[in-house]
């Protein structure tokens, strides 16, 4: 995969024409595809004012192969009531649509941002998704810089370019890109001890019991260190 400008690290993108559907989903129909327990149905009404599907990127509307494994990527544009979108409509939506999605999210303040996950559909239909990424915040229109789309062979190869534009570590050498997603999830997963056994030394009173959560912070920083290098 080509590495991206320093710019294009933003998520924002500009798209051609011919990728333009611009067309409303309604919200019952996303949820209930979604087998939407009450809860979430909630989250929907209350936080989500209108979704539109903006964009079709395929290689009939750009010149680009079409991958077996991803033939399309959507691009939807959430508006919010307000400033908040729980992870959990994202989680739905993408469970409803069989293709991946980038989401460009308003909100009622003029924030925007672009977020996706890393969205594999197995053979049987099953959807498998990581965690969400998400984009730098953007304030109000005027201010919002779009980019190029990034070169890419095919389907698979673009949708794995925009993701990596909202991914906080760029691949290394002879990583796959499921790879980098697997270390991304590891470095979360570390620095969520990290901050556990912060709390617990800070808390520890006895000096035995200090010498051994210091070497196992020192172990996890030493982890950190060779996965974010």
């Amino acid at each position: 995969m080509d590495q991206l400008s320093k710019n294009s690290k933003k998520g924002f993108f500009k798209y051609p024409s011919g990728t333009q559907v611009n067309r409303n989903l309604p919200k019952t129909k996303l949820y209930e595809q979604a087998n939407a327990d009450s809860k979430l149905k909630e989250m929907f009404v209350t936080q989500v004012e209108q979704i539109i599907w903006a964009q079709k990127l395929s290689a009939q509307t750009l010149n680009i192969a079409a991958h077996k494994d991803i033939t399309e990527i959507q691009v939807f544009e959430i508006k919010l009531k307000g400033e908040q979108l729980n992870t959990e409509v994202l989680q739905a939506i993408d469970k409803a649509i069989p293709h991946p999605i980038v989401f460009e999210v308003k909100t009622t303040t003029k924030k925007q941002y672009v977020t996706a996950c890393y969205k594999v559909i197995g053979v049987n239909g099953g959807v498998s998704l990581s965690e969400y990424y998400q984009s730098e915040l953007s304030l109000g229109e005027e201010n919002l810089a779009r980019f190029e789309l990034p070169v890419a062979l095919n389907t698979k190869g673009l949708y794995e370019q925009l993701l990596a534009s909202l991914l906080p570590y760029d691949l290394r050498e002879n990583e796959s890109f499921t790879e980098l997603i697997h270390r991304l999830d590891e470095i979360k997963s570390l620095e969520k001890k990290q901050q556990q056994a912060s709390r617990k030394l800070s808390n520890e009173r006895q000096f035995k019991n200090k010498v051994t959560i210091n070497a196992e912070l020192k172990q996890i920083k030493q982890q950190l260190k060779q996965l974010t290098a």
